[in-house]
């Protein structure tokens, strides 16, 4: 299976530099390992569920870095980022990816999640570097835990050890 969070191969060969910078080679190495477990989340989430398209809720998904994968792969994602800029970055995104019939941008925040997403609505939801910002962290997992319906799968991901969630 072509892997969708890789973009497609440009028609011109681009310059590389022959060292990649420390920080971005961390940041794609730990996109990729996530990437990976989320796939077999994925996969065992449509097995039990029967359905091919799973419903997504990407809490903090600014601009789509997950949520256009996941909707190549056919899947329903709701993106629900209290930054405008971000959900007009999305929507450029998911149009470009020609994904814009499985892709919803909603503006929101963790607090109030349910003002703009339907709770025990999903079969997965990503809250993927949220809770170190928000105000009350604890809150904020609890409206993403109840986000899923039973048998739902979370994938959370919050700061290292620096991390105050």
């Amino acid at each position: 299976m072509p892997d969708p969070m890789r973009p497609s191969a440009p028609d011109h060969p681009q310059t590389a530099s022959p060292r990649p910078e420390p920080a971005r080679s961390r940041a794609a190495l730990r996109t990729a390992v996530v990437w990976e477990i989320l796939q077999d989340a994925l996969e065992k989430r449509v097995k039990a569920t029967g359905r091919q398209a799973l419903d997504v809720l990407d809490a903090g998904g600014g601009s789509g870095n997950f949520a256009v994968p996941l909707a190549r792969l056919g899947h329903r994602v709701t993106v629900v980022d209290p930054s405008p800029n971000a959900l007009f970055a999305l929507e450029r995104r998911v149009a470009e990816a020609d994904v814009a019939d499985r892709v919803q941008g909603r503006q929101g925040d963790a607090h109030g999640l349910f003002d703009v997403a339907e709770r025990g609505g999903y079969d997965v939801v990503l809250c993927h570097g949220v809770l170190e910002y928000v105000e009350d962290p604890a809150d904020g997992l609890r409206n993403a835990v109840a986000a899923l319906r039973p048998g739902g799968v979370l994938s959370l991901l919050a700061a290292g050890l620096g991390g105050a969630v």
